[in-house]
């Protein structure tokens, strides 16, 4: 008797340009510490851990949040699952998908359709756009650089000129950039958000400096 070796289609959706990188995982894929699933537009990767314990600790980018979100699977949800979909807990948008390579394709194709629903004309837009290589902004993607800048700001980890780093800051929120300004010194910092990469970028950044 000739036993298959356990395997699973592996799938999410890249924050950087919205495709979705699909791979087969196999469980000889996993013998090492480490899986890595790349974009193809290089914005992106998904990673998977074997745990010692046997379960499966997958890292997985993330369309509306700054970091990406870890989870932790048991090895039979990851291998046995016929259609296992991970939504984002803050958006509701999928962005990780599990199981059957038919079944994985179908749950794409239906996650690709909400997200139409959702964002109506513009979706639609934005995929026209991407046929012809150009970029949208992402009104999403706004409200999440301005939230990592209010994030940056309660940690104290935005540096204006002012004594003490002690400002008063601003963010304005323009057709293709976010401008951060000190009401007291002045100093101001432009964050570019013309493009999803671009503002895929900023959300890894730890720090602003205003000059």
């Amino acid at each position: 008797m000739i036993i298959e070796p356990k395997k699973t289609t592996l799938a999410y959706r890249c924050p950087a340009c919205g495709g979705v990188p699909t791979s087969i995982v196999g469980a000889f894929s996993l013998s090492g510490d480490l899986f890595k699933l790349k974009c193809d537009c290089g914005g992106s990767f998904l990673t998977v851990q074997k745990a010692s314990d046997g379960q499966f600790r997958l890292t997985v980018p993330c369309v509306s949040c700054p970091r990406p979100h870890d989870y932790l699977l048991s090895k039979n949800v990851f291998f046995n699952s016929d259609s296992f979909i991970i939504p984002c807990s803050l958006c509701g948008i999928d962005i990780c998908f599990l199981g059957h390579e038919d079944k994985v394709s179908e749950a794409i194709k239906y996650s690709n359709d909400e997200i139409v629903k959702m964002l109506g004309d513009y979706a639609i837009q934005q995929i026209k756009t991407k046929e012809n290589d150009l970029n949208i902004v992402d009104p999403q993607i706004m409200e999440i650089v301005r939230f990592v800048v209010s994030d940056l700001h309660e940690e104290g980890k935005i540096y204006c000129n002012c004594e003490n780093n002690d400002g008063d800051y601003v963010v304005d929120i323009l057709d293709d950039f976010v401008s951060v300004n000190c009401k007291k010194c002045g100093a101001k910092a432009i964050i570019p958000a013309d493009s999803t990469i671009a503002a895929h970028d900023f959300l890894n950044a730890d720090s602003i400096t205003l000059k």
